[in-house]
């Protein structure tokens, strides 16, 4: 679109979306990534201070230089710092230059590498110069971001969380809001890209985020979205991952955790120190993953909070030490609420059943609701919804649910594996006589035509 072409809501979302589409050669996918969400947010920033921002921090003024030939890497970094200092004074929260785009930026010494740059640079840069009209673009923008990396998580495998997920979390929670008076504690272990968050952020309560990363361009994303959504970015608490496992649990304790790991946990993998945490020592030591991570996860709640998560399917019926945890989580804490297996459909690379696991500390209930949905074939928001009402009235149907006492856990050993309370309904398939006969005669037919060919062969074979 040219400067001065006025485009509608459809022409600026097709514009959005066909960023995906982009080429960018000499840019890895991750590279491409930051430096689209770096611009737009560049953007967005200009476009929300349009009246109080000079013209020679604005994007036109790097096009201009693209144009003259003059945007380099070196350039664009000494630009972006200039804008970055003016919009500060504006938005009083933002630095550009302190988010980790820039500052690898600042280290790429590889010419190629530069040039890739520079060329994306003014080759995104024009495109996105000529989007308007600008209010209507404003306006969009934030759901617009959302999308946008929402659909660059999907190409991402590994960080994409579907959107049927993050309803069926958001359900859970939804469903036990201690008091809406408080300011709720999110602690979000190893998050994604920030996706898991968003229904959470869209419910329009105030909210204090915790949360880790192994990746410091998550930990940007998820600011953005944030910030694009009016969250304080004073209710934000963010860590890499290395820095997380230094610091000491949340003071009062979390009110909700997510868990997003369908491939599992690595051993040694903690939310908190083994020694703080709940379980006996032993439960630690030669462990698979999963379940000494969600003891560590239950240690960073509140007296009354509530942990989701996705784990793979296997860890409900491991024998040795995890089904002391499994005892030692039904039995003794009484806080496994919920056992739920997922469609096949939801994870289509990882090979293996993944479960979705709801617990609550110091709940009144004393019985676990088992759900099989390995073979539902649209997971969709209307299936969640009535999941969630089966779910809150306890009830049992044969061959998708079943509320089960802890006695019948006890009689199993406290195995979790879905068959022991689940029985599979076994349809029965008609037989049409008829038809069968009719499809024996056609057979009959094609063995005799065989038989002729054998024949003819061994004639002209002479055997």
């Amino acid at each position: 679109y040219k400067k001065g072409n006025r485009m509608d809501r459809e022409q600026i979302h097709n514009e959005f979306l066909s960023i995906l589409s982009e080429s960018h050669p000499g840019l890895t996918f991750e590279e491409y990534r930051d430096s689209c969400v770096f611009l737009l947010f560049y953007q967005y920033l200009c476009l929300k201070y349009d009246d109080l921002l000079e013209d020679v921090y604005k994007p036109g003024e790097l096009v201009k230089m693209a144009i003259r030939g003059k945007l380099q890497v070196a350039s664009f970094l000494k630009f972006m710092e200039s804008a970055s200092s003016f919009l500060h004074m504006l938005n009083k929260e933002f630095q550009l230059t302190d988010f980790s785009f820039y500052k690898k930026l600042e280290k790429v010494h590889s010419l190629e590498k530069q040039k890739s740059y520079a060329r994306f640079f003014r080759k995104f840069l024009k495109k996105i110069n000529g989007w308007n009209p600008k209010e209507e673009l404003l306006s969009q923008y934030p759901n617009l971001f959302i999308l946008l990396v929402t659909e660059f998580a999907r190409l991402k495998k590994d960080t994409y969380i579907s959107e049927e997920l993050c309803e069926l979390y958001n359900i859970f929670f939804n469903n036990n809001v201690q008091s809406v008076s408080e300011k709720k504690k999110f602690l979000l272990p190893e998050f994604q890209y920030g996706i898991l968050a968003s229904y959470i952020i869209n419910a329009g309560e105030e909210a204090d985020i915790y949360g880790y990363a192994k990746e410091e361009e998550y930990i940007d994303i998820f600011t953005i979205l944030c910030y694009m959504k009016g969250i304080p970015l004073d209710d934000l608490h963010f860590f890499m991952k290395r820095d997380w496992k230094a610091r000491q649990e949340l003071p009062e304790g979390a009110d909700y955790i997510l868990i997003f790991m369908p491939e599992g946990v690595e051993a040694g993998e903690y939310v908190s120190p083994p020694r703080i945490s709940v379980g006996k020592e032993q439960f630690y030591s030669g462990t698979k993953g999963e379940f000494p991570f969600l003891l560590t996860a239950l240690s960073c709640l509140k007296k009354e909070g509530s942990l989701a998560a996705i784990f793979p399917g296997a860890m409900l019926y491991r024998e040795g030490r995890e089904a002391q945890i499994r005892k030692y989580l039904v039995d003794e804490l009484n806080c496994l609420d919920t056992v739920m297996l997922l469609p096949d459909t939801i994870f289509h690379s990882n090979g293996q059943a993944e479960v979705f696991l709801f617990l609550q500390l110091n709940r009144s209930k004393d019985d676990v609701m088992f759900f099989d949905c390995s073979e539902v074939e649209e997971f969709n928001k209307e299936q969640i919804k009535n999941l969630q009402t089966l779910w809150m009235e306890r009830k049992t149907i044969p061959g998708l649910c079943s509320c089960v006492s802890k006695t019948t856990i006890q009689e199993n050993d406290y195995n979790l594996n879905l068959p022991r309370y689940i029985t599979k309904i076994m349809q029965d398939t008609a037989i049409d006589v008829e038809q069968g006969k009719a499809r024996i005669q056609e057979i009959n037919k094609e063995l005799d035509e065989i038989e002729k060919r054998i024949q003819i062969y061994r004639h002209e074979l002479g055997l």
